[in-house]
């Protein structure tokens, strides 16, 4: 698609893509944004001609999050996964039936991979003992999607990216997963170091100990990931910032747009 970008890429991508206008895409990408609006900051940095797939696949992320994290049936959630399993599949085999899908077709990245990943995504025992097992827990599925990731960016998977994904997911249950079956996957120590049960967590502030999850997800946290695409350096910027502020007892306000706009143009200027 002619020179790198900014991102040091070259996003590989249907030849079509840049001409959608509605295509189906955009109510899920606004359900992206609403999420995790500091994307938005991070899209001014992608160049045009790539900026279709960006959106489209920081959609189907979310999407994914959500089937296998935060719905609160696990009968609808197992539906929901095989159904994203098959969907992924589908891609890789020229054929789809999402919007998102559509918008990816073509592209040449480990769908099929990333398809069976979800099947196997370990959807068992949710609480974790200490947060290097629910780190852990998560990292074959991140692997899977870093891969796909690395291969529509002409980006680079790494395990300090597949890392840097887990401590995303986990962060992302937060504040809401409190009062969910997982407890927001918030490991068990951290319920015995500070005298609590997962109800009363869920009933009221846990100031303290969310505090101390803040810190453990940081130092989960790898200090960079270089060479991973556009999407992934920011996420990585924007998920310290977010830990940052929760360890500091400032829970999940969004900080000043300037300061979102500051590591996003960061993000970019890496590599």
């Amino acid at each position: 698609m002619g020179s790198k970008d900014i991102d040091g890429s070259r996003p590989v991508a249907p030849g079509d893509v840049g001409a959608h206008i509605d295509d189906g895409c955009s109510p899920f990408e606004a359900k992206w944004f609403e999420r995790e609006p500091e994307m938005r900051f991070a899209e001014v940095f992608c160049p045009p001609a790539g900026k279709a797939v960006f959106r489209a696949w920081g959609a189907l992320l979310h999407e994914l999050r959500e089937t296998l994290f935060e719905l609160s049936d696990p009968r609808v959630s197992a539906v929901k996964t095989g159904w994203w399993a098959e969907e992924l599949i589908g891609i890789g085999q020229g054929r789809q039936r999402h919007p998102l899908s559509a918008r990816l077709l073509g592209t040449q990245a480990p769908w099929s991979t990333l398809g069976r990943a979800l099947l196997d995504h370990d959807a068992g025992e949710l609480r974790a003992a200490d947060t290097e097992q629910a780190v852990a827990r998560l990292l074959p599925t991140a692997a899977a999607v870093l891969a796909v990731e690395a291969a529509l960016f002409g980006a680079r998977a790494s395990t300090d990216a597949a890392r840097s994904l887990a401590v995303h997911w986990l962060l992302q249950r937060l504040p809401r997963g409190l009062a969910s079956e997982d407890q927001a996957r918030i490991p068990m120590h951290l319920f015995a170091r500070h005298g609590l049960t997962a109800a009363q967590v869920a009933a009221g502030p846990a100031d303290a100990l969310l505090r101390d999850w803040g810190r453990e997800l940081a130092a989960a946290l790898p200090p960079q990931v270089s060479g991973t695409a556009l999407i992934r350096r920011a996420r990585h910027r924007f998920d310290q910032a977010r830990l940052v502020r929760l360890t500091a007892g400032k829970g999940f306000a969004e900080p000043p747009p300037p300061l979102t706009l500051w590591r996003a143009w960061r993000a970019a200027r890496s590599q």
